[in-house]
């Protein structure tokens, strides 16, 4: 009983401190799978900062430009980006127009290729761990996860050897101590790196300083499992940072571009 009454003030607390409608905090609820619900409740705080970012339809971002993405459909593998995600990405990226773009997390180059596809004017930089990654010799105090992925990665597999390649540019460092003015220029950024709360800060207030603020940011695994995600998205919204959630994804974006004349 006691946990039902905390998670009751809790709820309270985090709609009230978040300027979202109760109505919009309860039809996010709604739209929970059970399984992530389970997770919410062995993670209460996580579940409401998650439901108080608030969901925003794909067209109504598009608006009136109505892209048309190429998307290739291949076999789901852990780690990769679903298909239904990678159009939101593309539709995304086609309607803000970027010129250079930083990835952070390449693993096999699925979206940093998609991204090249779409954007056929601009450069891709995407990093990744080196190669020879070796995490018992890790000297960085920053705290990873997704070790399984770490291990089975074959980085830029997707985009080897394609034309598309010819615009990517792959870097191999950890981000933790990887200097971002390699991708100087990038207003555009695809975070989804290490899911860990201080990687996450790190990698996003990087590009945060590298852009000097003015960039459109897509931050993918914003969902009760991530919590490191959630809880950094959270602050930046207090902060007064309009990050929203993409309906029916697990993709968060914040639009702090100037508006196109």
């Amino acid at each position: 009983m006691c946990f039902y009454v905390h998670a009751g003030y809790a709820v309270v607390s985090a709609v009230e401190s978040s300027r979202v409608p109760l109505t919009t905090f309860l039809k996010a609820f709604a739209r929970l799978r059970l399984v992530d619900l389970i997770r919410g409740l062995l993670n209460p705080r996580a579940l409401f900062s998650f439901l108080t970012i608030p969901e925003i339809k794909l067209t109504d971002l598009v608006g009136n430009s109505a892209p048309t993405a190429s998307v290739q459909v291949p076999q789901y593998a852990d780690g990769a980006l679903p298909p239904e995600q990678a159009l939101t990405i593309a539709a995304i990226a086609i309607a803000i127009e970027p010129r250079i773009v930083l990835e952070i997390g390449t693993f096999t180059g699925y979206t940093t290729n998609l991204l090249a596809e779409n954007l056929p004017e601009a450069v891709i930089h995407t990093v990744d761990l080196p190669r020879d990654y070796c995490a018992a010799s890790d000297t960085n105090v920053l705290r990873k996860d997704d070790w399984h992925l770490i291990e089975s990665r074959e980085v830029g597999l997707t985009f080897g050897g394609r034309e598309t390649g010819r615009r990517i540019i792959q870097h191999f460092s950890d981000t933790a101590s990887w200097d971002f003015r390699n991708a100087a220029g990038a207003n555009f950024f695809f975070i989804d790196g290490s899911h860990t709360y201080d990687y996450c800060r790190s990698d996003s207030e990087q590009c945060f300083e590298l852009c000097g603020g003015k960039g459109f940011f897509v931050w993918h695994d914003c969902d009760i499992q991530h919590a490191g995600v959630v809880r950094l998205l959270s602050e930046w919204r207090k902060s007064g940072r309009e990050i929203v959630r993409v309906l029916g994804t697990s993709l968060a974006l914040w639009n702090s571009l100037a508006p196109k004349a």
